[in-house]
């Protein structure tokens, strides 16, 4: 009786740690309390990939392989995606302007983005939210 006492304990004991755990990973209100909601309600977002640029920088001899993606809204992105060849133009264009000095270092990474968002912008006002590179090697 001693043994199926302590094996009962033990699973409540587990299911109880479990249940916490689980309330903290997926917020799910624990025991019955509701967390603090905040306002904060994010936009549609989508993620849409003009995929790897790989071209000459304005210095001769060096070169930019970078992978590109575009964070846009969600009600513009369809129409930003059936314009990924245009963008990958300008993208293009942009970077073969480009030396290996103005690249180098965050300062270099990110003035690349904030053109590339400034081009966009120029182009489809209030599309383009972010630019994220997943791959950025200079040589």
């Amino acid at each position: 009786m001693r043994k199926v006492l302590l094996v009962a304990l033990a699973l409540v004991v587990t299911a109880g740690v479990g249940y916490v755990a689980a309330s903290r990973a997926w917020g799910f209100p624990l025991f019955g309390s509701r967390q603090e909601e905040t306002s904060f309600e994010p936009a549609e977002v989508a993620i849409i990939s003009l995929g790897q640029f790989l071209t000459n920088l304005a210095d001769n001899g060096r070169f930019i392989k970078v992978t590109v993606d575009l964070e846009v809204d969600s009600v513009r992105g369809s129409y930003i995606a059936d314009r990924v060849s245009e963008l990958k133009t300008d993208v293009y264009a942009l970077l073969r302007s480009k030396t290996y000095a103005e690249l180098s270092g965050e300062t270099g990474l990110r003035n690349l983005q904030r053109e590339i968002r400034d081009r966009m912008e120029n182009k489809y006002p209030h599309a383009v939210r972010n630019v994220y590179f997943s791959e950025f090697v200079i040589q």
